[in-house]
């Protein structure tokens, strides 16, 4: 039986900054960068508490993503670019708001914590 989840999903795929950023860590980089055109991560978030919107604001979350994205490719914090912004993350990735999450599956969500 479906389930309603209380979270909305940030929906978010690299854009051509991230992706040239990522092919210029080392030799390898650009043939496994190009990759990331066609790849998304989805992020669930707070619904609105103010409901405003249908999801909590972007401005809560993105340098949490951010940094996660850019720890994917490099755990060295010295690749990263200096200074993170939202206006930066914007330009660096297309997000998509989803405001309707449905658990399809039965048993419980499991939770594991990761640095």
């Amino acid at each position: 039986m479906p389930r309603w989840i209380n979270r909305a999903a940030l929906v978010v795929r690299p854009a051509k900054p991230f992706i040239d950023w990522a092919s210029s860590l080392d030799e390898e980089a650009p043939e496994h960068a190009q990759d990331l055109a066609k790849s998304i991560s989805v992020y669930l978030v707070a619904e609105d508490p103010n409901e405003r919107a249908e999801t909590a604001p972007l401005r809560n979350y993105w340098r949490h993503i951010f940094e996660e994205q850019l720890a994917g490719w490099s755990q060295d914090e010295n690749d990263w670019p200096e200074k993170l912004s939202l206006a930066m993350f914007e330009q660096w990735f297309d997000v998509t708001r989803e405001s309707v999450v449905v658990d399809l599956e039965s048993g419980p969500i499991e939770h594991e914590e990761v640095d």
